[in-house]
């Protein structure tokens, strides 16, 4: 690893460190940060963590729900995948989802289709906007065993599929050279930033909560464009867990 790499991690564990330190001295209010990181070289760090030990998020939760959609779709076979995505094609879906009693969105529906297409043998998901960049694990297994032996979200897959590969594939679906670009419609509101021109960033929230007799300590994952503007914050607790124990 090259020194600004490695400086970006020591970054990320010192911010990381703070976070523990103001849990257990809970004095002080403001925020902090780490610098800019990285997209393509956070990825390399997720693909190999130092702790990958999942703890799960709530069934309720959008990366949960898109993980049982991408493990029921992928048990349909081939020719149920071809209905599928002539339904979506001809603007069938509710009547074809109904009919087939499969619950999920239309946009999942269109993001699988995408991940399939962007897949090697390993399963690996191949990034489209960096073809350099693969998430090294099994994009259509979101789901593994805590350390009680009880199935989770797995957190990794949280990060790099639900989160990364979504937002690569909304914005490459809008490539009217794409394969599915006839079903960008579906999934263009989530169509956020090419992620080459984005970076990411820890960030933390300390305030007063006078409610709760307490403060309250907020560190969430950002997804911002080069030039600082905030695109989206990511505040999943047990995904930013993860990256706490991965990202030492």
């Amino acid at each position: 690893m090259d020194e600004a790499k490695l400086a970006d991690l020591n970054d990320i564990r010192d911010f990381f460190d703070r976070v523990g330190t103001i849990c257990k001295n809970a004095s002080s209010t403001g925020e902090f940060y780490t610098n800019p990181i990285d997209v393509k070289d956070f990825i390399e760090w997720c693909n190999d963590p130092c702790n990958n030990i999942s703890e799960n998020s709530p069934h309720s939760d959008q990366a949960y729900q898109l993980g049982d959609t991408v493990r029921e779709l992928n048990k349909l076979k081939e020719n149920k995948l071809k209905e599928m995505e002539s339904a979506l094609k001809e603007d069938r879906w509710d009547e074809w989802y109904e009919d087939n009693s499969i619950k999920a969105s239309a946009d999942d529906a269109v993001f699988y289709l995408a991940l399939k297409c962007h897949t090697d043998d390993q399963r690996h998901y191949h990034f489209c906007f960096d073809k350099d960049a693969v998430a090294e694990l099994d994009a259509f297994d979101p789901f593994t065993e805590d350390e009680n032996g009880k199935t989770v979200l797995d957190q990794q897959w949280h990060v790099l599929i639900s989160l990364l590969a979504y937002l690569d594939v909304a914005h490459a679906l809008g490539n009217e050279q794409h394969e599915y670009h006839c079903l960008y419609r579906y999934i263009k509101k989530l169509d956020k930033i090419d992620l080459n021109a984005a970076e990411l960033q820890f960030y933390c929230v300390i305030s007063v909560k006078p409610e709760y007799c307490g403060i309250s300590i907020k560190p969430e994952l950002r997804l911002n464009t080069k030039e600082g503007k905030r695109v989206r914050k990511y505040p999943s607790g047990r995904m930013n867990e993860w990256l706490n124990r991965s990202l030492r």
